[in-house]
């Protein structure tokens, strides 16, 4: 295991061992001074408990601790680490408690009553520290995707600048009615729609249409087709450039404007017409390497 993880991990201990220490629970406020060897023994536990459960995690279950594969991603790793943590930690600080924690005054014998608080104990203090990382691996995630997206802007803008030159020496060497450099696509009625690529924005689904926004006389324009989203992205998608970065959309890379960092992953603004376009997990990876390595 890694360092920083272990480092968070035993952190997540301190927080439970914290709790036990200012609530003393199972009548650890009884025991004197030698409360304080009790929570020794007690914080042990909890963090072999935390460590061990991580290795699990990493080993067995094959999930490493990796903030690049998204927010959800992160919260069901945690899920299967707590589920772990809190079966080890239940099972032996109620052992603990059976041979160490009794007196005159605290019976802690295993019991349902002494197994009920121990796993009441357990599950509060893991909600607390489920949410606390919760919101650190949040902010975590969200500060990548934002870094993220300032260094593809970066390659956007510069793009941007020396595009329009070119562009310009292509279209000379190119001839007009070159099949390549253009898009057709038709619906099921009569209506069709030809345009050349470089001219195509996006494309949206919406229900059994396919809504195209696209450049006429370097006017932004939109027509809405009856035809479903599996003929677009074949229709569209054999041109440089265009690619489907979400179930419902299809997007111009040459047309991205700029493109946002989100908690939940990348959006990407068009240029002319400043609208956002969704970019799902299963397409982030190879959206952003073609904004690098267009």
């Amino acid at each position: 295991m890694k360092t920083t993880i272990i480092k968070e991990r035993l952190q997540s201990a301190l927080i439970a061992i914290l709790f036990i220490t200012v609530f003393l629970p199972f009548g650890l406020n009884h025991f004197g001074w030698t409360r304080w060897l009790l929570l020794i023994g007690l914080g042990i536990i909890i963090a072999s408990s935390v460590l061990f459960s991580e290795f699990v995690v990493d080993k067995l279950f094959r999930m490493p601790n990796d903030i690049t594969r998204g927010s959800q991603y992160i919260i069901k790793r945690n899920i299967r680490f707590e589920a772990i943590n809190i079966l080890l930690s239940f099972v032996f600080m109620t052992l603990f408690l059976d041979r160490f924690a009794n007196n005159d005054i605290v019976d802690n014998h295993f019991n349902w009553i002494t197994a009920g608080s121990v796993f009441a104990v357990n599950c509060w203090t893991t909600v607390v520290i489920h949410l606390y990382w919760r919101n650190v691996y949040k902010k975590r995630y969200l500060i990548r995707q934002l870094e993220e997206a300032q260094l593809l802007n970066g390659m956007l803008q510069e793009r941007q600048r020396t595009t329009p030159v070119r562009d310009a020496e292509e279209e000379k060497a190119e001839k007009p009615s070159d099949a390549n450099g253009r898009i057709s696509i038709s619906g099921t009625t009569k209506d069709s729609l030809e345009i050349a690529a470089d001219d195509f924005i996006y494309a949206t689904s919406e229900g059994n249409y396919v809504r195209i926004h696209y450049l006429e006389d370097a006017t932004a324009k939109e027509m809405l087709l009856r035809t479903s989203m599996k003929n677009a992205v074949e229709s569209l998608c054999c041109h440089k450039g265009v690619m489907q970065c979400h179930r419902a959309f299809i997007v111009n890379l040459k047309q991205v404007d700029k493109v946002e960092g989100r908690s939940s992953g990348i959006a990407l603004v068009m240029r002319h017409i400043a609208d956002t376009v969704l970019v799902s997990k299963q397409y982030a990876a190879s959206v952003k390497e073609r904004i690098k390595n267009p």
